[in-house]
Formats: structure tokens, sequence, C-alpha cells
């Protein structure tokens, strides 16, 4: 197994996929038998996300204040990170989850232990809908820290050849895709049960929080489309967010049933087809839920399509700015044609297996063994003064 490493694990979000990411990476790591310790900010942490940390065997958790704006508050919660990380230390990897958290750890006084990485889940700039302005300010940041020389993980091969179009070195940037597992004991019958779907209902899924990112409402006229065209499509809205009544009513009238936050990866058992409708990503969880549930996708050219859709085979990627109506189109196709949609299905279950969390985790562990071969050669650290010293 190699040397036993002392890990911190740190991140702002805490919630959203990066926080599912980190839980899952913390787990893995954990079994593999290396001392964990997610540091993380209450401010925006999600209900879900603390209890699965809290119940998870192993893994040390402590917090510390950040904000997401950009702010003077950033320099009282790099004083508080430092403070946090020397009195925790020293750790053999410092590893951070997006921008904040990832700005943060690598502003980190050199004399601070441990080989940096860096996970952004998602570049600021990655937004199509992100101002010149915008793109300009964060692109320089993420150019000016990544000076530093640390690893950079792209969590999907879209996500890396944007970061190397940003300006970031190619040999810099490592693309090790999310992973995923089977639910224990999920199953379509019991899926489609809970959710109230009949035997004969063609249920097409969204997956994600309300957000302008997910653009729900793109969704929602797909499935107004699609039903014109088969009419034994249901639309089913997993999530949610700040767009919630907004999409509702646009909804008004569609057969489309609005589950809130639920137990997703569970309830994708029960689906025919995942919409991902999504302005950007790097790789959305809902990709790697869909695969594993053996669900075809019909999605927007986003990051992690190329990891997770086989044209024609596992899904359809349809191209950028595609209108409502050509989502409908291709959802229309698969309800209208069972024999499709079931080599479809089987398809998804070839790939499904290649997308595991021990595959992520052990690609990440591999990176930490060669970071820190790296930075260890590099001149010492300064070392702690003793306690009491």
């Amino acid at each position: 197994m190699g040397r036993i490493l002392k890990i911190a694990l740190i991140l702002e979000t805490s919630g959203g996929g990066s926080g599912r990411h980190v839980l899952d990476l913390a787990e893995g790591l954990v079994a593999r038998g290396h001392a964990v310790t997610v540091v993380w900010s209450p401010v925006r942490a999600d209900e879900s996300f603390k209890a699965r940390l809290f119940g998870l065997e192993g893994v040390r958790q402590v917090t510390v204040d950040l904000q997401r704006s950009v702010g003077l508050h950033d320099w009282a919660g790099l004083r508080a990170l430092s403070r946090l990380l020397q009195a925790g230390g020293p750790f053999d990897i410092l590893h951070a989850h997006s921008s904040k958290a990832g700005a943060l750890t690598r502003l980190l006084p050199r004399r601070l232990p441990g080989a940096r990485l860096y996970t952004p889940h998602a570049l600021r700039t990655m937004d199509p809908a992100i101002s010149r302005r915008g793109y300009r300010i964060y692109g320089g940041i993420e150019r000016l820290l990544a000076l530093r020389g640390d690893p950079i993980i792209a969590v999907s091969q879209a996500e890396r050849a944007h970061a190397i179009a940003l300006g970031l070195r190619p040999g810099q940037v490592t693309c090790i895709p999310n992973g995923a597992d089977p639910v224990p004991g999920a199953d379509r019958a019991r899926a489609r049960a809970e959710i109230g779907l009949g035997p004969e209902e063609f249920a097409v899924g969204f997956v994600g929080r309300m957000v302008d990112q997910k653009n729900p409402q793109l969704f929602v006229e797909a499935l107004r489309a699609a039903a014109r065209q088969a009419p034994n499509i249901r639309g089913v809205m997993m999530g949610d967010g700040p767009l919630m009544e907004a999409v509702r009513a646009q909804a008004e009238g569609l057969p489309i049933r609005f589950l809130g936050w639920c137990d997703a990866p569970a309830l994708v058992y029960g689906l025919d087809t995942l919409c991902i409708t999504s302005r950007y990503e790097a790789l959305a969880y809902s990709f790697l839920e869909a695969l594993q549930a053996h669900v075809p996708l019909v999605t927007a050219p986003v990051g992690g399509a190329e990891e997770t859709v086989e044209e024609g085979r596992t899904g359809y990627v349809l191209p950028a700015e595609a209108p409502a109506e050509a989502y409908g189109a291709a959802l229309a196709r698969l309800a209208g044609a069972p024999e499709l949609h079931r080599a479809f299905c089987a398809a998804t279950a070839d790939l499904a297996r290649q997308r595991s969390i021990g595959a992520m985790v052990a690609a990440t562990l591999d990176l930490y063994h060669r970071s820190l071969t790296q930075a260890e050669a590099l001149p010492s650290h300064t070392a702690y003064p003793a306690k009491g010293g």
C-alpha cells in the first residue's frame, strides 16, 4: 500500500457535488489506512453533507468559517485556516476543493508543511454567462495562483481542456473523473413506486439545484415539446433552490412531478432517461448516478458528457444552445422506441463499471504520492516552534 499519509481535505462549499466528492474521497482514503481530516465551513453547509460527515467512521472533522464572496474577511479566513492546520498538523497533503478553498490553501505560508493540490469542481470561467470582465478577473486569479506549481485536478476532460485554454500548464492539470457506485438496495420497481409512476409512463428526470447554472427552465420546455410527440412522457424534477417557485409556475399544466430534495441517487433507478440542461458543469454526479442506474442520458455538451455519453449508444449530446424542441425530439425518440431504449440501457451498464469511486480514490492517492515526492525534493519547510517555546 505504500506510505501512510496524513491528509487534510479543505472546502468552503460543504455541500453539492464538491461536498459529495470530498466525503467519497475521505471514506475511501480512510478505508485504505490513511489519516483524514475534513476541514469545512459551516457557513453554507447543507444538512445532507453534515449528516454523512458526522457518520463517517475514522474521519476527523474540524470547522473554519469561510465566506463564498471575496472580501476583507478572506484575510481572517486565511489566518484561521493557517492556525487550524498548524494545530492539527503537520499534514502530508493539503487538498483544497472549489475556488475559495483552493485560493486560500495556495496562499498559506510555505513554511506550513504539506504538498498542496487543488480540485476546482468547475472553474468559474466555465460559465458561458460570465462577463468578459469576470472572465479576465477569475482567469487571471487562476493563472496567478497556478504559478506556485501545485497540481490541479480536473474532474472531466472538458474541464482539463478549459484549464489549459485558460493558460494553465498541461503538465500541471491531471484529469481524475468523479466516481460513483451502485446504491445498495436500490431498484427500479421500488424507485418508481416511491415516485408514483405507472408501468407505461416514460419518466424523464432532472436532478440538481434549481439555479441558473442548471437551467431548469429549459428542462420544463423540453418536456413541453416532448409531451406533444409522446403522451406517455412524465417529468420528474429532483432538487430545490431559488428558482423553484418560478419553475413550478412555468410547469403549470405539464406532466411534471416535483420531489424537492430527496434521495436522488436511489430514485434515479426509477427513471427511463435523465435530461441534463446545465449551462456548464465539470462532471455532474447526476451523469454518474444515471450510469449506475443504467439510465440513458440526453444532455447539453457540458463537462462530463464525453466521459459518460457514447453518442447514439448510451445517450445523445445536443449542440450548444440547442432549443427545447431539439431536447424534446430526442426524448420522444427514446420514449417511442422501446428496443432502442433497451439497447441504450444495456450500454450504460457496461460503461458504469469503469466509473467507480474506488477508481477515483486510487488515482487521487497515486497523485498524492507523486506530489509528495516532488514536494520533498524541494528545500525543507521551516519547522514549527515547539509548543510553549
